[in-house]
């Protein structure tokens, strides 16, 4: 379905930093300005500092779609600084880094790894070979638009590798792909830019690989409807023009101020009469 030569002459980033480096909206971004356009002023102000899960995510996506990228985090030695045999192992380790080495914590260094061996299992067991991985693409949709695929396989589809703490289930991951407007946002949101950077040849569809975070690391592939993905083209729009509005007049609003009145949802099922016989 794609080839390689096409990637190439479409890529708008060769490494994260020139990605990083391009102005445009992600969906990212785009998520926060549907919540509300105050919090993306803020993330924009004040990018999001370094945790856990995040730390843990790349290097999963590194040992899966970039082993060389993945060989360059270095798990720090599980040994007491406080003691005298303990600051030689850290001096050791230390002095066999190069400068480009990445300093990691031995726990989720292993974390990712468990992580990523379950996702090649997968892979291996759903025939999911990659044409491209990490395929940065930009476009214009109103407004400059970029987005970073995790890969692109033989099949025609679009894969995001996901790590979650529900089970992977329709019942546990399956439930937040239904209910929660990110997923269907970021899957309308990579469609397009396919669309828009390849024209004709567009992917079969959007599918989630999710690998679980605790053993055994149980995985499951879901596809998205075209029905969420429809929702979450509606949502791209929707971003989209609240990004154009608040950047016109440099006024990112809050929540509303009036009071909001909850309410439990009516049920429109008919109550069946109460048989005393």
């Amino acid at each position: 379905m794609y080839t390689i030569a096409q990637f190439n002459e479409r890529i708008a980033a060769r490494t994260r930093q020139e990605y990083e480096a391009i102005d445009a909206l992600n969906q990212t971004a785009a998520k926060l300005l549907l919540k509300a356009p105050a919090k993306y002023a803020h993330d924009k102000a004040n990018p999001r500092k370094d945790s856990k899960a995040l730390r843990e995510g790349i290097m999963t996506h590194a040992a899966v779609l970039d082993p060389e990228a993945f060989a360059k985090f270095k798990p720090e030695p599980e040994a007491d600084k406080r003691t005298k045999e303990g600051k030689e192992v850290h001096a050791y380790w230390a002095s066999t880094l190069q400068p480009d080495d990445i300093r990691c914590k031995a726990d989720e260094y292993d974390n990712a790894l468990s992580y990523a061996d379950a996702v090649k299992q997968a892979m291996a067991r759903y025939n999911i070979v990659p044409v491209a991985t990490e395929v940065m693409l930009k476009a214009d949709y109103m407004v400059p638009i970029k987005g970073s695929l995790d890969l692109i396989a033989e099949d025609g589809y679009i894969y995001d590798i996901k790590t979650t703490a529900e089970e992977a289930t329709p019942k546990g991951f399956g439930r937040q792909l239904i209910w929660s407007d990110d997923f269907k946002l970021q899957a309308a949101w990579y469609l397009e830019l396919c669309k828009l950077n390849f024209g004709g040849v567009r992917p079969k569809g959007f599918r989630f690989l999710v690998v679980e975070k605790e053993a055994p690391f149980l995985t499951a592939v879901f596809e998205l409807h075209p029905d969420l993905i429809a929702e979450g083209q509606f949502l791209m729009l929707s971003a989209i023009k609240a990004y154009e509005v608040c950047k016109s007049f440099n006024e990112w609003p809050a929540y509303p101020t009036e009071v909001i009145t909850i309410a439990r949802p009516q049920s429109t099922a008919a109550i069946a009469p109460i048989n005393f016989a």
